[in-house]
């Protein structure tokens, strides 16, 4: 697996970023183009956070030390098939998370099939969806079918 020099990365996207700001001073950069490179550099800053930031601790699968003496690895994903033991784990959501919720109501008038009036026909049924963002928002949306 290749190394990252951390440093060095930030250094060149700090270089980029105030190169990028001179530019918008100078009025050399469009509105629209200031405003996809910002929701650009915020993107990077991110993953920058996420994945720079991560520390990958001993184990018997990447040192010498038997299995027995090294702690479990919650950040990987579990094998399938495995079965812990003990305490089951809190699945509680964590404090930094908020849901938003939207209602969209869909008004139907006539079948899509036979084109019969469907004025007075009870609603059929609700949809939801729910949309996981990284920001660890999650927004669920209500669709209702009225008649």
């Amino acid at each position: 697996m290749s190394n990252v020099n951390k440093q060095s990365l930030r250094e060149e996207f700090d270089t980029l970023k105030a190169r990028f700001e001179r530019l918008c001073t100078e009025g050399k950069m469009g509105s629209e183009s200031q405003s996809l490179i910002q929701a650009l550099l915020m993107l990077f800053e991110l993953l920058m956070a996420v994945f720079m930031e991560k520390r990958t601790t001993k184990d018997s699968k990447n040192s010498s030390k038997p299995s027995s003496q090294t702690d479990k690895d919650n950040t990987a994903a579990s094998q399938p098939g495995a079965k812990g033991k003990g305490k089951d784990e809190n699945n509680a959501r964590s404090g930094n998370t908020r849901t938003v919720e939207t209602v969209q109501v869909a008004e139907v008038h006539v079948c899509e099939t036979c084109g019969e009036h469907l004025g007075n026909t009870p609603c059929a049924g609700h949809e939801r969806r729910t949309k996981i963002d990284i920001i660890f928002e999650i927004a669920a949306s209500t669709r209702t079918i009225a008649g």
